[in-house]
């Protein structure tokens, strides 16, 4: 019974740290290159915008119920 219940207790707790190493974090982001020819040469313009996922940004409501 002790191994039973250490197994599943074990389980449980690798189950967390799939769910915790997965990617479920607070904030994502996406970055954007672009790239501009010119006579004197190239530049590059890197932008990158992060969102939070915490419910400080809910989205927006559907028309459809």
């Amino acid at each position: 019974m002790r191994k039973l219940t250490s197994l599943m207790l074990t389980g449980a707790i690798m189950m967390g740290f799939g769910i915790g190493i997965s990617g479920c974090s607070d904030e994502s982001s996406e970055k954007a290159t672009v790239v501009t020819k010119t006579p004197e040469g190239t530049t590059k313009q890197t932008t990158e915008v992060k969102t939070q996922t915490s419910g400080e940004n809910p989205p927006t409501p559907s028309k459809a119920p």
